[in-house]
């Protein structure tokens, strides 16, 4: 009894340093920045680490254009760009600040409960 009564113990000493965890990578991704391009830089987008676009940068030749599909195709390219790399730089800050991938704890999860998606009904 003691012995669980300790487990318990340390399971909330640990809940306590996750979320101090947490707080540090929130902070961390809030100041990341990755930048993708396209068109040979005449897009760029900026995103922060948590996913958000914070800037686009077009250069202006690609407003004296006529053709409008191309520069949202750019527009398009470079967005999604800018969010793979802040998707990678996300699982590398998490990976840093909690020690573990993210993507670990799920294929842990997937092994435990072969059988399944969802949550289990109560």
């Amino acid at each position: 009894m003691f012995d669980q009564v300790k487990q318990m113990k340390d399971a909330f000493s640990q809940l306590g340093n996750m979320q101090e965890k947490q707080a540090e990578l929130q902070k961390r991704l809030a100041q990341i920045r990755v930048v993708g391009s396209a068109g040979a830089g005449m897009v760029e987008v900026t995103a922060s680490a948590e996913g958000t676009i914070v800037n686009i940068k077009i250069n202006p030749i690609m407003f004296s254009s006529d053709d409008s599909k191309m520069l949202e195709d750019l527009i398009i390219s470079a967005s999604n760009e800018a969010l793979r790399k802040a998707k990678e730089a996300m699982a590398h800050e998490v990976k840093n600040v909690l020690g573990f991938n993210p993507k670990d704890i799920e294929a842990m999860m997937n092994q435990m409960n072969p059988g399944g998606g969802g949550n289990p009904s109560v």
